[in-house]
């Protein structure tokens, strides 16, 4: 039988099941890994690069030509490679490995046109306990710049490598200055900051006596560039330089909330030139990152800044250069109904684009745009499997805080939920409720989904838990509180101090928009989230165990004063903003006593709610021991809890085994408490690594089927 054949008859089957069991999108389709992820192009335009599960299911890299339908596996690594990048030498690609989530990533190269694949990578660094990255890498130089923190853990030394004859030679013995380290295009150091106790940072440039083979951390090899005020640190950051670097592209806070994109002669930052004026959202970008992971779009020749995107509700592109006005009204025009198109890969000479939409309903779907021609040919999906199925939406939706802040919020609701309509309203607020799709006829069941950072945002697109959960029957709630990023700089500041306080007010404040309305049930709302979202469920089931049916904690602090005390030693350059950001400093006791009073650990005993704790091992971020200490204060309470601890993950599950297995524990626990569907699971359907330890009332006893079982650790 024709394979292709084979495959949509099983599509077919699943969606018809699907109509049975009520339209559950199959975990598998959402937790494996994307059949196509990290897609990138060669400079040249002819090859595409991605990642893929090879046949033992770790991502590895994969090239086709454009104009091909066949793949080439080009890497067959053990670990899973979590990203990689193009180089300036043909056909070299450069590549990180994930090395069981500690964060130490391992760096190596390899050329994808040797003979008798899996080609032999060539180690540039894979030390211990060493974390390396990558500080520049342009596409016109055979060499590229790396940090290592072998010598000292907090800072990174800066090396230069040949990529050609693989020789490696320190060019900055550094002592002083967090990353980023700011690299011109000849890969010249330029630019790095130092942070003052109050939280501003100092600018500095590279002194005309230093010597750029090897320059030093020394007052003498630098020379102060420009001084930033502490409220406005995250707005202001510099973006990259000309095409001939005498001129140096910035974000700029100072005087405005949501910021500002400018440009001055290297130098002169008095004399700034306005590029855009940040209308709604802010502009974000990361230094010397791929072009996917910024909002800001670059000629990778000239470095021309070309468009930039703000995302409020949604994404909004602003074209900045004529020269590819024509080109967005084209990309726009293909997929205006469904996306916003992103470009993720773009040759050197600009003729050839990969491009992709992002969309809430469409898992990525991407394109090959020529541009001399003007057309767009469809490539692949990321998912393919989720084609034809019914996704949910986001919809975005503004709320008034108790003390009158204006917040961003999205709402997903399941498909085919029944909506009101705004004509059957009286209220014209609630009547303009309707009319962007946020009331159903029911109330419903809901997880407020809280984002990590908590200097991070939730962010309109495909988000494979939104569908999940939507699928399982439940509403999604995500908020953009105080603290968060993208909205500005007031918004931002106004979070530092308030964790555990005005921050968790916002969630409650939005909870109580959705019962309010009608879109909720005040019985079925449960929490859960990752990271500061793990946190700031524990202060739901602690600081107000009365208003969510139960919660799901993903690596998330309990004790902000062992958090301060166990962060990775490269954040210690940053270490006066991050305790501004909590509020108090660890090495004073009014500053311990203020942090005891925010963390959940010391409250364990009000915990009254089912409660689910999942944690990685070698989390460098947040250790083993946040969830461990909890756990413990709630045995000694003779409190109930799940507790799932992945001995090979860190901060996030990155093994599709483990991220399948949390996904079914997630969900059973779930239904227990807010009623939603749930997937058939088992604990060792997907061999994942989790260890998972419970009590006698806990949900995985009543998955199992045993009435009455002591505390045991079992192996999955």
């Amino acid at each position: 039988m024709d394979d292709t054949f084979g495959k949509h008859v099983l599509v077919n089957i699943l969606l018809l099941l699907a109509n049975v069991i009520g339209e559950m999108i199959p975990r598998e389709f959402l937790f494996s890994s994307p059949k196509y992820s990290e897609v990138s192009l060669s400079p040249d335009g002819n090859t595409i690069g991605f990642l893929a599960p090879n046949n033992n299911g770790i991502l590895n890299i994969y090239t086709k030509c454009v104009t091909c339908n066949e793949s080439r596996l080009i890497t067959s690594e053990k670990n899973n490679i979590i990203d990689f990048q193009w180089t300036g030498v043909p056909n070299v690609i450069i590549f990180y490995e994930d090395n069981d989530g500690d964060e130490n990533n391992h760096l190596y190269k390899v050329n994808i046109t040797e003979n008798d694949p899996p080609h032999k990578p060539f180690v540039i660094n894979n030390e211990r306990n060493v974390k390396t990255i990558i500080v520049a890498n342009d596409k016109r130089h055979s060499k590229i710049l790396i940090g290592l923190n072998n010598v000292r853990p907090i800072f990174h030394d800066v090396y230069e490598f040949d990529l050609i004859n693989n020789e490696l030679k320190r060019i900055m013995l550094n002592e002083r200055f967090p990353q980023p380290i700011y690299v011109d295009n000849d890969l010249r150091i330029r630019l790095a900051y130092q942070e003052k106790d109050d939280g501003s940072r100092e600018y500095y440039r590279i002194s005309d006596n230093a010597d750029p083979n090897n320059v030093t951390s020394s007052d003498n090899d630098w020379v102060l560039y420009l001084t930033v005020a502490q409220e406005d640190t995250h707005l202001t950051k510099p973006i990259g330089f000309s095409g001939d670097n005498r001129r140096i592209y910035w974000l700029w806070g100072k005087d405005t909330d949501l910021g500002e994109l400018v440009v001055h002669d290297f130098g002169h930052p008095e004399a700034n030139e306005i590029l855009h004026t940040a209308k709604k959202a802010e502009i974000e970008y990361k230094f010397q990152e791929d072009i996917d992971d910024s909002d800001i779009f670059i000629h990778p020749a000239d470095k021309t800044i070309l468009a930039i995107t703000e995302i409020y509700h949604k994404p909004h592109i602003y074209v900045l250069n004529e020269t590819v006005r024509e080109d967005f009204d084209y990309l726009n025009d293909l997929k205006y109904q469904t996306g916003s198109p992103l470009i993720v890969g773009v040759s050197q000479d600009f003729r050839t684009w990969i491009v992709t939409y992002v969309s809430d309903r469409v898992p990525y779907e991407f394109y090959l745009y020529r541009r001399p021609e003007r057309k767009a040919t469809f490539l692949f999906m990321a998912r393919p499997q989720l084609e034809g199925w019914k996704l949910s939406s986001m919809v975005g939706f503004e709320f008034v805080t108790r003390d009158n802040l204006t917040l961003q919020a999205y709402l997903s609701l399941p498909p085919n939920t029944q909506l009101r309509k705004p004509s059957e309203l009286k209220d014209t607020v609630m009547a303009s409720y309707a009319a962007k799709g946020l009331l159903p006829r029911k109330p419903q069941k809901m997880i407020v989904d809280v984002h990590g950072g908590p200097h991070y945002r939730q962010k309109y697109g495909y988000s494979r838990t939104n569908v999940w959960l939507t699928s399982r029957g439940y509403a999604v709630l995500q908020v953009n509180f105080r603290g968060s990023t993208g909205f500005g700089k007031k918004l931002l500041n106004a979070g530092n101090g308030e964790w555990g306080r005005k921050m968790h007010y916002d969630i409650i404040d939005a909870v109580n928009f959705v019962i309010k309305n009608g879109i909720a049930r005040r019985s079925q709302i449960a929490i859960m989230g990752g990271s500061y979202g793990g946190y700031a469920t524990l202060v739901g089931m602690t600081f107000t165990p009365d208003v969510f049916a139960c919660g799901v904690d993903i690596v998330g602090p309990s004790n902000l004063v062992t958090l301060l005390e166990a962060i990775p030693p490269y954040w210690l350059g940053n270490y006066n903003r991050i305790t501004l950001m909590l509020g108090a400093d660890k090495n004073t006791t009014e500053g311990r006593e203020f942090l005891r009073s925010r963390s959940p650990l010391f409250f364990a005993d009000r915990v009254r709610k089912p409660l689910m704790i999942l944690q990685g091992a070698n989390d460098p971020r947040v250790a083993r021991n946040e969830s461990d200490q909890f756990v413990a204060a709630l045995k000694a309470n003779n409190i109930s809890v799940t507790y799932v601890l992945y001995p090979d993950e860190g901060h996030g599950f990155r093994k599709p085994e483990n991220a399948l297995a949390e996904a079914g524990l997630t969900e059973q626990f779930l239904h227990r408490c807010a009623h939603g569907k749930f997937q058939a699971f088992s604990l060792e359907q997907h061999n994942s690594s989790a260890l998972v330890s419970f009590t006698v009332v806990d949900i995985i006893n009543l998955i199992i089927g045993a009435k009455s079982r002591p505390t045991f650790t079992s192996r999955f």
